[in-house]
């Protein structure tokens, strides 16, 4: 089955530093590309998070927001020490240089906490402590998310099905004036025929030209077998779950209206006309729609 390109999935997973909460939307995009925004600078599990992404999803434009709530301070996954003895240090020197070079000025505090190893940073990796739950909360929201575009995608296979079968009653419309077309043009050849043949001097090349025409404008039964082809190979891949569903299915509404094309520009009846410009509007709308499938 077919899914759209467009979603929306989230879900909540408790944790001992509160609750992972990660939210998933996507849109149309002509290939993958995920936009990752982790809390707390979580960076380095962005290449973690595209990597249970891609096992599911192969095209779109995929946003991802990783959030936390309710985080108890007795977790904190980093401790922060302070080095008074750095500190000492680096003030007694710098008041004994300023007394030295006979610099005036103040040592203030946010000075001294920026000096290389007064302040540092320690504890676990909070990446490693998280990275569990918060791939936990992804593959749910995942699942949402996938129920989401296969819901999408039900509502846009049976679109494309309803259209599929308007173009097949055109076709049956342009098959049932296809011999009427190809009578009336044969009555116009005849009396073009004769017309030459009455003059004294025979045109032999206006003749060949007639024939010709008459040739090319009149045998569109390979086009209108193709066109059929075409539809049963749409509605054979709509039912399809590859995961270039969307490109083939553009393929084949390209070479749909590409036929229809070549049928409109053979056919001089006016019935067999509106029968394809009705078929192409119906191609041109499901190509619209092939935009949202993935």
């Amino acid at each position: 089955m077919i899914r759209s390109m467009t979603g929306f999935g989230k879900a909540s997973v408790k944790s001992p530093y509160g609750n992972i909460v990660v939210e998933l939307k996507t849109l149309n995009n002509k290939s993958l590309s995920i936009s990752c925004t982790p809390y707390n600078g979580l960076f380095l599990l962005e290449d973690d998070v595209k990597s249970v992404l891609e096992k599911k999803i192969y095209r779109g434009k995929v946003f991802v927001n990783i959030s936390q709530e309710n985080f108890p301070k007795e977790k904190n996954l980093q401790k922060i020490e302070v080095n008074e003895a750095v500190a000492k240090e680096f003030v007694t020197r710098i008041r004994k240089m300023q007394k030295n070079l006979g610099l005036a000025g103040e040592v203030r505090i946010s000075d001294v906490i920026s000096l290389p190893g007064v302040i540092e940073v320690g504890g676990d990796r909070k990446e490693e402590k998280l990275w569990p739950h918060i791939k936990k909360a992804l593959e749910e929201a995942l699942v949402s998310l996938m129920e989401y575009r296969e819901a999408e995608g039900k509502r846009l296979a049976k679109d494309f099905k309803n259209r599929l079968n308007l173009i097949a009653k055109a076709l049956k419309e342009i098959k049932k004036y296809e011999k009427q077309c190809v009578n009336a043009y044969r009555n116009k050849l005849v009396k073009s025929l004769r017309d030459i043949s009455e003059n004294a001097e025979m045109d032999k090349k206006r003749m060949e030209d007639e024939v010709a025409l008459f040739a090319r404008n009149c045998d569109i039964a390979e086009e209108v077998t193709r066109l059929q082809g075409h539809i049963e190979a749409y509605r054979e891949t709509i039912d399809k779950s590859a995961h270039d569903v969307g490109k083939k299915l553009d393929f084949v509404a390209q070479e749909m209206h590409r036929e229809a094309n070549t049928i409109g520009s053979k056919a001089s009846d006016f019935r067999i006309s509106n029968a394809v410009i009705d078929v192409k509007s119906e191609i041109d709308r499901m190509r619209e729609q092939i935009k949202n499938i993935e």
